[in-house]
């Protein structure tokens, strides 16, 4: 079966409120674009969701973004959150 991959551009705005509102001293940010995967000649598609990578010298956290920016998915709990829920816990790992 033959797939088209098409690559979402990571939202500008998430960016710059996570520039605004956490602090990133000694944290390590990396964002990567999301991916709609279309099956041909089909009217399924999948969604693979923007991802932000968070990491200093102890932890690192991967949390993924889908459509709602408001809320993040934080994988490894198996929890969704609040974007303000998630510049806290960004702020907490700065600290240490």
């Amino acid at each position: 079966m033959k797939t088209t991959i098409e690559e979402l551009i990571f939202p500008e705005s998430i960016k710059i409120k996570l520039k605004m509102k956490a602090s990133h001293g000694n944290l390590k940010v990396e964002y990567i674009n999301g991916h709609i995967i279309k099956f041909n000649k089909t009217n399924l598609s999948i969604m693979e969701p923007h991802k932000i990578i968070i990491s200093n010298n102890k932890v690192t956290l991967v949390a993924l973004l889908y459509e709602d920016e408001e809320k993040i998915y934080l994988p490894r709990e198996d929890a969704t959150i609040s974007f303000i829920k998630y510049i806290s816990i960004i702020n907490a790992m700065n600290k240490n």
